[in-house]
């Protein structure tokens, strides 16, 4: 049952691997438009709709953007799918995403959907043998007509309506979370406190997923205060390295190099190096900074103005700009002295070199 689940957790996090890239595509398109609006003057796009020129095609691309934002269930069930049964899964996850999107029930009903897609393909292509001539139509016709069949009658008919109304009430409920300033706090801490635990592994994922889930109906904030989060450990530990660069090895000096580009970009895996120097201090003050960084965020009432998007560069396309900025110094600061407070980060190296440095001294090699 635990080794189930966890394959299911697996497929449901491949399919939303998958559809990041749409996310971040259209939120671009998006982004893009609604900066270069603003420069006019204009936060409403839709003030454009009749323009023509660059003002129409300003409005144009934010429809677009919006338009392959829409793509996010569809893309989600297909590849739920896909992630089991491989190609033959398709065609029936497809079906589930726009069942998904017909019925409402969202990013939930698309992923049970491409499960459902994914299993029964794999079944219908085990159990279903046809040899001979005809052998070409079990996946051409017989497999898509049996598991978009069941799309139709399990996703639309029987439950269409059941997950439409349960998927509105978690988004009305998650809503009012960010609404309401102390839920909203708690939702900041939790989720910057995740993002920061692992790096990268399946608690970051988690709180990454969960996030993602919430950005593909509409609700912005929580992928706001998990993109700050993810900035933290890289950005902090870089700055670390750079106020006291003494307190690193030559190793970690260029890691802390990399570092700034990796937290730039939101990449939170380009702390491990330096976390892994001494995990049960510094995963702690990962997590502080994490909390600590996300809360600052919540309290100075970031809002989102625009699908928002990752890094630091995200800071943009938030109402607030200045809370996502301050939110993401806060974490920073926090790993930058807390790190150099708690570890030294020479220590294995300097052990290193000094073994290396007596063991070469104790070789003799003589030639008579």
């Amino acid at each position: 049952m635990k080794k189930t689940m966890v394959d299911i957790k697996n497929h449901l996090m491949t399919g939303i691997s998958y559809a990041l890239p749409v996310i971040i595509a259209g939120s671009l398109m998006v982004a893009v438009a609604k900066i270069v609006g603003l420069a006019f003057g204009v936060s409403d796009l839709n003030a454009f709709a009749d323009s023509s020129g660059i003002q129409n095609w300003l409005y144009q691309t934010q429809e677009i953007g919006f338009k392959i934002i829409g793509l996010m269930n569809y893309i989600l069930g297909a590849y739920v799918a896909y992630s089991i049964a491989g190609k033959k899964g398709l065609a029936a996850g497809f079906a589930a995403g726009l069942i998904a999107s017909l019925t409402g029930s969202g990013f939930l009903g698309a992923a049970i959907g491409g499960l459902l897609a994914g299993y029964s393909s794999e079944w219908v292509s085990r159990k279903v043998q046809i040899t001979g001539s005809a052998a070409t139509s079990v996946p051409l016709i017989i497999l898509p007509f049996i598991t978009v069949g069941l799309q139709v009658v399990i996703m639309l008919l029987a439950l269409g309506d059941a997950l439409g109304w349960l998927n509105n009430a978690l988004m009305t409920w998650v809503q009012q979370m960010t609404e309401d300033g102390t839920s909203t706090v708690v939702l900041a801490a939790v989720l910057g406190g995740m993002i920061c635990f692992d790096l990268g592994g399946p608690v970051n994922k988690a709180a990454w997923g969960t996030a993602n889930v919430l950005f593909l109906s509409g609700v912005y904030l929580p992928a706001i205060l998990v993109n700050v989060a993810i900035i933290i450990p890289p950005l902090g530990y870089a700055a670390a390295r750079f106020l006291r660069p003494h307190n690193f090895s030559q190793t970690l000096k260029e890691a802390g190099n990399g570092s700034v580009i990796m937290g730039i970009l939101g990449i939170s895996e380009g702390a491990i190096p330096f976390t892994l120097k001494n995990p049960a201090r510094l995963i702690p003050l990962n997590v502080l900074a994490g909390t600590l960084g996300a809360v600052t965020v919540a309290l100075l009432k970031a809002y989102p103005i625009m699908p928002p998007l990752g890094g630091l560069y995200g800071g943009f396309t938030v109402g607030h700009p200045w809370a996502y900025f301050a939110g993401a110094l806060v974490g920073t600061l926090v790993i930058a002295i807390g790190a150099n407070l708690l570890v030294n980060f020479n220590d294995d190296e300097s052990a290193r070199t000094a073994d290396e440095k007596h063991s070469t001294e104790e070789i003799e090699i003589k030639f008579d």
